[in-house]
Parts: C-alpha cells; sequence; structure tokens
C-alpha cells in the first residue's frame, strides 16, 4: 500500500448519494482524467450512470458502466463498476459504498463520504475512516464544498 495514497471524505447531507456522488464530480471537474465509481450495486451504477449524463443542464459528464469488454471500459472517463476494474486505468477511486473497498492498491486518490444525514450512516464512515488509518493512509475530512 503506497503511503502516497491521498484519501479524503466528503460530506453528503443529503439522503442522495447518487446526487452527491454527481455533484462532487461536476463540481471537481471529474477530480482526473480517468477514475472509477465503486457502485454497491447494478442498481446505483444504472442509476447514476443516467445521473451524469444530466448533471448539469449545459453539459454532462461522459461515463460507462464496466462490462466485459475490457476494450470498451478503457474507453471510458469514469467507470461505474461494483467491484474493482481497471480497464481504464484509473488514478481516482470513488467509494460509493459504504465499506471499504478490498483492493485499493495502485490508486493516487481515493474519495470516501460521510452521510451526515444519518447517524448509523455517519458511524460507519468513521469506522472507514479508522480503518484506512489502520492500513496506514492518512484520510482527511473535506466536508462540503459549494
Amino acid at each position: 500500500m503506497s503511503d502516497e495514497m491521498r484519501v479524503h471524505f466528503e460530506l453528503l447531507d443529503k439522503a442522495d448519494r447518487i446526487e452527491g456522488i454527481a455533484k462532487l464530480l461536476l463540481r471537481r471537474g471529474r477530480l482526473t482524467p480517468h477514475l472509477l465509481v465503486l457502485c454497491p450495486d447494478a442498481g446505483f451504477a444504472a442509476q447514476l450512470h443516467e445521473r451524469l449524463w444530466t448533471v448539469h443542464p449545459e453539459s454532462f459528464l461522459a461515463n460507462g458502466i464496466a462490462g466485459t469488454d475490457g476494450a470498451a471500459n478503457a474507453m471510458q472517463p469514469i467507470l461505474l463498476a461494483t467491484e474493482i476494474v481497471r480497464d481504464n486505468e484509473p488514478e481516482v477511486l470513488v467509494n460509493g459504498c459504504l465499506e471499504v473497498p478490498p483492493d485499493i492498491s495502485g490508486f493516487a486518490h481515493l474519495v470516501d463520504f460521510v452521510d451526515g444525514w444519518d447517524e448509523s450512516l455517519k458511524q460507519a464512515a468513521r469506522e472507514r475512516f479508522r480503518t484506512y488509518h489502520q492500513m496506514g493512509l492518512d484520510p482527511k475530512y473535506l466536508g462540503k464544498k459549494s
């Protein structure tokens, strides 16, 4: 595990992770040329896929859902997947799940979330924060930026 990996948490203040992730990607200009969004299930990935195409009235965030065609996956600047896929050589991993991803090696930056609207989900975020720290990383809490 690289000590150089940056890990930060963003605050989601509304009960909608899909909208929160879409707004983060729009606000941060996709964070990097290629990234992977780890989704908890195929339904979440499909909803996020649709939302990224409509997140801004004058533009969109090009993305695709990971499939079995590695070459097609490689062309996606934002790849949505239910497991770690590296076909698009992502530098950033956005964790849309409520658990620490199983394999975070090789990413330069990991983005996770604090669900500020629910106490049990805030506690789950604290556990992930602690786990990243135990893995030798230095997670930061950035809160929410407008």
